[in-house]
């Protein structure tokens, strides 16, 4: 009796330490994302160095493709090993390490602007591909650690306090941006270290994890047999099946994401600076939505959620296209066009709590790091879109961008309500 006592003592105080570990690690790795935004820091400090649409859209296609093309082959590895931990912490520090020499490349801008870049992009693909070998083994440690009755307050804490401090981050960038006597490289080599240094308090959080053992561990395939179980599951799982198709079709909004922040600049005739109101709304959108949508989650299900991100996707390219026809006929515009990034906010924010939720309520626990890994890894292709994005500008203009992308998101938030709450 006293043994049993204890140890339900000793899993709660596991849970805790859990809990709290696992927080803090989202809350500082959300406030150093601030700093390393792909939608508009990166692709602002990139334009400084290269006028090219191509290579500027490269910029978020790196962040994303890092992010899914791993993961499938990471869950092959993951799958059967009874700790995760180790994998997070290795790719983790790497990822840390690479934050910290793209700050030092940004240095060498102003001798050698080529080799910068050169240095930039090589270690920002690293960080990229980094995040992703973290991504399965993280969320399943996530899932073993927070049960599901909790993972309502995870969200509303983490998206506040993390994207509340993102939010002010914001201004502190517009004000690094905006000061005379910080010329360009210093302005961003400040900017990349504060995420460096908020990148590895996130990281020094997570250490603390008192990982569970995983109560099934499916015997090792070898790859061939791996890959061969996929179609298997695609054909008899139509919840997965039909997810997969939304979180694609969603996802389109990668295609504009790294030009909204030049057009702002080129066609709407904004200033320099305003990139840091920019990161602000977005975070301001993140944060409110992941206080409303936790709830909604815990309440009402996964699938509201996933609704109201399609819907908020969906509009984004209209705002833009209203802010120009506004822009050209003189009226005011700002305010609407800076709601972009809000609503790229809850975008972000509902993939996490919408359609990871509703992922990990389909999966069996045996087979979550197959479905994680299928999910992101099959949305890979989407990832290259910022790039056809650029070509889409060079060969037509960013109208025929924005109504392209309106399309297909427009075609995921329909399918969306064909779909069921698990």
């Amino acid at each position: 009796m006293l043994q049993d006592k204890e140890k339900g003592m000793d899993e709660k105080k596991r849970l805790a330490t859990n809990f709290n570990a696992i927080s803090f690690d989202a809350i500082f790795f959300n406030i150093s994302s601030a700093f390393l935004d792909p939608s508009t820091v990166i692709p602002s400090f990139v334009s400084m160095l290269t006028n090219s649409p191509i290579l500027i859209g490269l910029t978020t296609t790196i962040r994303n493709c890092g992010w899914f093309l791993p993961q499938l082959l990471v869950a092959h590895r993951v799958e059967a090993l009874p700790y995760k931990k180790p994998i997070v912490l290795w790719a983790g520090g790497s990822l840390r390490v690479s934050i910290g020499i793209m700050a030092l490349s940004a240095l060498l801008a102003p001798r050698n602007p080529d080799l910068s870049l050169v240095l930039f992009y090589l270690f920002f693909v690293i960080l990229s591909f980094s995040d992703g070998i973290t991504g399965v083994p993280w969320i399943d440690i996530f899932a073993k650690s927070i049960p599901p009755e909790r993972r309502g307050r995870y969200y509303s804490l983490t998206q506040f306090l993390g994207g509340s401090l993102a939010f002010g981050a914001g201004f502190l960038i517009k004000g690094i941006l905006d000061n005379k006597d910080l010329v360009f490289p210093n302005n961003y080599f400040i900017i990349f270290m504060m995420g460096f240094i908020l990148a590895t308090a996130s990281f020094i959080s997570f250490c603390r994890v008192r990982e569970k053992i995983s109560e099934t561990k499916p015997a090792q395939e070898n790859l061939i047999e791996f890959l061969c179980r996929i179609p298997h599951f695609l054909m008899n799982d139509v919840p997965l099946r039909k997810l997969i198709l939304v979180n694609t079709l969603v996802r389109f909004f990668f295609m504009p994401l790294p030009f909204y922040v030049i057009f702002a600049r080129e066609n709407l005739r904004l200033p320099y600076d305003i990139v840091g109101f920019f990161v602000s709304s977005q975070m301001l959108g993140y944060v409110l939505a992941g206080v409303a949508l936790g709830r909604i989650n815990d309440h009402m299900g996964s699938r509201p959620v996933i609704l109201i991100t399609g819907f908020a996707t969906a509009l984004q390219p209209v705002l833009a296209l209203t802010s120009y026809w506004l822009y050209l006929r003189g009226y005011p515009f700002i305010l609407l066009y800076t709601s972009i990034f809000a609503f790229i906010g809850v975008t972000y924010s509902g993939v996490w709590v919408g359609i990871f939720n509703y992922l990990l309520k389909i999966a069996p626990e045996e087979k979550r790091p197959l479905y994680i890994g299928l999910l992101n890894t099959v949305t890979a292709p989407t990832t290259f879109l910022p790039i056809l994005g650029g070509f889409l500008i060079n060969r037509f203009n960013y109208t025929f961008l924005f109504v392209f992308t309106f399309a297909f998101v427009l075609s995921g938030f329909l399918i969306s309500f064909t779909m069921k709450e698990p």
